[in-house]
């Protein structure tokens, strides 16, 4: 019997969606891992895992539907909906694929515990990077009413963890957004097309350079279904989106054509 702390109180939950470890190595609770876009949940519900090797299985079974460019992230979507994130590391989408290579095609069906890829630890650590693998529910909010992983040594494809769904009733408050119509409502409330002056974005988040930062409105970002956060840093504001970023970067840039020839950011 597993137990699922909410509101702080812990009760008795028999059944959720599996997850299993993307590897043989330790897995620890998401919070403590070293990046904090993870950390601190902004990605949504999940856990780590210290790999001990670099062989990298799917931790549910679903449909590949996004493979990074850098070869260091893969997105599943499972039967129930869950958009699931595997992240290889930390800070290695700067590594442009070298270590990794990848075992799978987008649109692909996969089982939980197959091969999806293979990661260079070595290579990795020579670059003083993190090697920890993340497992996370991009769509938690959404989807998730809470998760367990049980910490410690394990083999890839053991299960690990649990995510128990937020019941029907509860998933009704708000229709989703199309792509077109989130990258219209990202655009008004970072200030309007005057106050952009370029758009990149990396495997999962937007990165605007504005003209005025406080012009655009944080609460109303944060709380639309399809954004999961904000972020001011490095000069960029960082509008957080998950495994769909590139959809709706696509959207973004049909409405803005001048910032067509901005690059995706390393």
């Amino acid at each position: 019997m597993k137990a699922l702390y909410k509101g702080g109180e812990f009760m008795a939950i028999d059944k959720g969606t599996a997850l299993r470890a993307p590897a043989n190595g330790r897995v620890i609770a998401l919070n403590k891992t070293s990046d904090t876009v993870f950390s601190k949940g902004t990605m949504g519900q999940g856990f780590g895992l210290i790999p001990s090797d670099g062989h990298v299985v799917a931790p549910i079974s679903g449909t590949i539907s996004m493979i990074a460019d850098t070869k260091h992230a893969v997105g599943i979507t499972s039967k129930e909906g869950l958009e699931v994130l595997v992240h290889m590391g930390v800070d290695t989408v700067g590594l442009k694929g070298k270590p990794f290579t990848i075992a799978i095609k987008n649109g692909q069906k996969v089982n939980a515990g197959d091969p999806i890829a293979t990661m260079d630890l070595n290579f990795i650590k020579e670059k003083k990077l993190d090697t920890t693998i993340m497992v996370v529910i991009t769509n938690s909010h959404e989807k998730v009413d809470g998760l367990d992983a049980t910490e410690g040594e394990t083999k890839a494809g053991t299960i690990v963890a649990h995510a128990y769904l937020k019941a029907s009733e509860e998933n009704t408050s708000g229709k989703k957004l199309s792509y077109d119509d989130l990258a219209t409502f990202i655009i008004k409330n970072v200030g309007g097309k005057k106050n952009i002056k370029s758009v990149i974005h990396c495997i999962t988040r937007l990165r605007f350079y504005l003209k005025d930062e406080s012009k655009a409105n944080d609460d109303a970002l944060k709380n639309q279904r399809g954004i999961l956060d904000v972020m001011h840093a490095s000069g960029q504001y960082q509008v957080v989106i998950g495994n769909e970023v590139a959809n709706v970067y696509d959207a973004v840039i049909k409405q803005l054509p001048e910032l067509s020839d901005a690059p995706v950011e390393d």
